[in-house]
């Protein structure tokens, strides 16, 4: 579990990289206990003044005095030892015999590199005794070196991993390392939400810090830090500075996405990419796609319009800003991306909508196109980057089998295909010609016309009005009477199966 405790201890000090290039050379055993002032010792005097919850930093490397050290730690309570290794001129390492001796008393002896041992004392003691100081120092550093550099993912995460000695990756709400190295282990469920997050691993702790949230509040783009220490309190400074990172790459994605709207041609290649990719597609597509503000985590359900009779000319920007008026009002979000036969659409749930969805967002999207000339096909709910494609080919296979339809689901066309296949048999063309005989010239085909959408609508009356714009009353009134002129009553399932069948049928051979 994460650590509570406001003191760090002597992994945490080797952890958060707060000793340089430190390594441990034994005494293990004791390498969890926590630190509370760390003290510099030249010679035995000052060895001996060490008391407990002190890290004692050996500016002599004699044996004896590494020795008299250790004897000092173990008696005292003192918490570790550390050897500063020049890094130029001569230097004895500890001894096997006081390696093995270090590891008997289990108290840590560690070995680092630097030209002073003073500044590695103040580094630590800042560390051990003013956290919120060296917290700033770390903040002061990361922002001169953003400022100085491009604020992109590469160099975002090579200043952090350099100055918080963490592990970095930019990803998106998929969980694809658009730059880095994922941390192993990562939760599935870390990159859900709005707000940044921490979460223990099996190795440290992970913090993810969103980068870019769209109008919706959903977050595109993370960025995420692998730190080995468990320490509360350095999880939040790593999670602190990470958010001032994360701020500089928001405005990197903001330049990049104002470039990328510049060449706004570009979004219909970048789907033809996408969906040319099938169920593998390269990160380096997926920044792409992030980058022009396309959300591909999720369940994606695809639509493709299109004008029928094609129309010249209609494929322009002001039909896609229309179109995408039009959907807005209807609550429907999503990427509108114009190509050369139509507009691909697609709208995203966070989990698979129910299938009774398809029916209320065929309604809203007949609402939308509206008299306009343009037909649309709608396919299938399919999860991840890969399932934009699959929804949109559904989609346009839909769209190019509308017939009298404004709308089409993909799961529609086995009937359609049936239907039309029913319309090609002039046995059953005849039939049905002759069943529906007695409403022929009605009310000037209105009566016949009231029955087939009251049919299609599910013999639901309200929506059957909605459709023809008459009252609810006028189409029960129509309903009697074609009920009353054909003898038969649509009560009966087997009747009204026969009626839909002959209505559908005729109209398929009068198209």
């Amino acid at each position: 579990m994460i650590d509570d405790a406001d003191s760090l201890t002597v992994r945490d000090l080797l952890e958060i990289g707060v000793l340089g290039e430190a390594c441990l050379l034994a005494g293990g055993r004791g390498i969890d206990t926590e630190v509370a002032d760390v003290r510099l010792a030249a010679d035995m005097t000052a060895v001996e003044a060490c008391s407990a919850g002190d890290l004692v930093i050996l500016t002599g490397h004699q044996p004896y005095l590494v020795e008299v050290a250790l004897r000092r730690a173990y008696s005292a309570d003192v918490r570790a030892v550390v050897l500063v290794r020049p890094s130029t001129g001569t230097y004895q390492p500890p001894s096997t015999a006081t390696i093995s001796f270090a590891n008997r008393l289990g108290v840590p002896l560690l070995q680092t590199k630097a030209e002073d041992p003073l500044l590695v004392a103040d580094s630590l003691r800042t560390a051990v005794r003013r956290p919120e100081v060296a917290a700033a120092r770390l903040l002061n550093a990361v922002t001169a070196r953003l400022g100085r550099s491009k604020p992109d993912p590469r160099s975002v995460i090579t200043i952090l991993s350099g100055e918080l000695h963490v592990t970095c990756a930019v990803m998106s709400a998929d969980g694809t390392a658009i730059e880095g190295v994922s941390p192993p282990g990562l939760p599935p469920d870390l990159l859900v939400g709005s707000i940044a997050t921490t979460v223990e691993l099996p190795e440290g702790v992970a913090v993810a810090v969103p980068v870019e949230t769209d109008r919706t509040g959903h977050v595109h783009l993370w960025l995420v830090a692998h730190t080995r220490g468990r320490n509360k309190r350095w999880a939040e400074t790593v999670q602190q500075i990470s958010q001032v990172a994360s701020w500089a790459l928001g405005n990197w994605v903001a330049a990049e996405r104002l470039e990328t709207e510049r060449r706004a041609r570009s979004r219909g290649s970048l789907l033809s990419e996408l969906l040319a990719a099938g169920d593998d597609v390269p990160p380096q597509l997926v920044q792409q796609a992030v980058l022009a503000g396309w959300r591909l985590d999720g369940w994606h359900t695809g639509i493709f319009a299109t004008p029928n009779p094609p129309t010249p000319g209609i494929l322009d920007v002001a039909h896609t800003e229309r179109l995408r008026v039009e959907l807005s009002r209807r609550g429907l979000h999503g990427q509108l991306v114009e190509g050369a036969e139509g507009w691909s659409f697609w709208i995203t749930n966070d989990a698979e909508p129910p299938t009774s969805q398809h029916r209320e967002l065929t309604a809203k999207l007949t609402q939308a196109l509206g008299p306009c000339t343009l037909v649309a096909g709608v396919g299938r709910p399919h999860p991840g980057a890969s399932g934009v494609g699959r929804t949109l080919a559904e989609a346009r296979e839909a769209a190019a089998m509308t017939g009298a339809a404004k709308v089409v689901h993909i799961d529609e066309l086995g009937v359609r295909r049936l239907l039309s296949m029913a319309a090609e048999t002039p046995a059953l063309v005849e039939q049905a010609t002759r069943l529906l005989e007695p409403l022929a010239g009605v009310e000037d085909g209105q009566l016949l016309r009231t029955l087939a959408i009251y049919l299609d609508e599910e013999s639901v009356t309200s929506t059957a009005a909605v459709r023809l714009k008459v009252h609810r009353n006028t189409v029960a009134q129509r309903i009697n009477r074609a009920e009353q002129l054909l003898g038969v009553s649509l009560l009966n399932p087997d009747e009204r199966l026969a009626v839909h069948l002959a209505c559908r049928a005729v109209r398929a051979s009068d198209e």
